[in-house]
């Protein structure tokens, strides 16, 4: 059995802009979102820490581009993050930085429409951390790039929020939104938070096989005095499931799928139309 347990985080995560590490990048262990979502990034890398090294690693969404800094870590022969949102990220114009492990590419690229800066079949590992509830629309596009880089055997792991965890369903009994307020970019805002049993369709509609599937204890948020109750959540079989985040791993077939991709799974799609009869 694949030991998900993760491994003992560095304390000396840093970015640099140069490879003599004289040059610092805003990313760094002292980071405020770093801060918030460590533990959610070191238990990810621990999905994926078995099939590393030697191999390309393509995370989609990146910032803080920690789990990427692992990942080199880990023995990554190439590390590549592709930024998503359409903010004045301070490393947009960038093509590549360094840590202490080696040089990290970063490649810019609205994913809901665009392609992936890969040639079919080079990619070993794709992840997609906290992404897939920002998309617009339903990821058909991430989909089929997905399918088109990862090689046979490739792996591809995702964490979403669970939107049927513990901190939603008190915000509801409390009369609260669970939903974000509308914010000046909007790529930054919950567009559709998941079940797992809509993230294992997702899984599904790829036609991937699922390797774990489960529960993280790691919410991104300020409220750190509630995290050793998330944990304590997250340990009794009968209450995981509202733990604050999901995550999958799959593994692609040895032979690719070759479903329509252009048909969503009803799980997730609804193809009604807003006119009336």
């Amino acid at each position: 059995m694949t030991d998900h347990t993760p491994a003992p985080p560095e304390s000396d995560f840093a970015l640099f802009y140069d490879e003599a590490l004289t040059r610092p990048t805003p990313y760094n262990a002292s980071g405020d979102y770093f801060a918030k979502a460590r533990d959610r990034m070191d238990r990810t890398y621990a999905l994926i820490r078995p099939y590393v090294a030697g191999k390309t690693v393509v995370d989609v969404g990146a910032s803080p581009f920690y789990l990427l800094h692992r990942a080199k870590e880990g023995g990554a022969a190439r590390a590549h993050g592709i930024y998503f949102a359409n903010d004045d990220h301070p490393l947009r114009d960038a093509t590549q930085i360094f840590s202490r492990h080696g040089p990290i590419e970063l490649s810019h690229a609205n994913v809901e429409v665009a392609g992936f800066s890969f040639a079919d079949d080079e990619v070993d590992i794709v992840t997609a951390c906290e992404i897939l509830e920002h998309f617009e629309h339903f990821p058909t596009s991430f989909a089929k790039e997905v399918r088109r880089v990862l090689k046979p055997g490739g792996y591809l792991c995702i964490t979403v929020p669970n939107v049927a965890s513990i901190a939603n369903i008190i915000k509801l009994i409390a009369h609260r939104n669970i939903y974000m307020k509308y914010r000046v970019d909007a790529t930054g805002r919950h567009k559709h938070e998941y079940t797992l049993q809509q993230l294992k369709a997702f899984i599904d509609y790829l036609g991937m096989d699922i390797v774990h599937a489960g529960y993280m204890p790691s919410p991104t948020s300020d409220l750190y005095a509630l995290r050793p109750a998330y944990r304590a959540i997250a340990a009794l079989p009968g209450l995981r499931s509202y733990s604050p985040v999901l995550c999958i791993l799959a593994r692609q077939p040895a032979v690719k799928p070759v479903n329509d991709l252009s048909v969503p799974p009803r799980a997730l799609f609804d193809d009604a139309q807003s006119i009336e009869a």
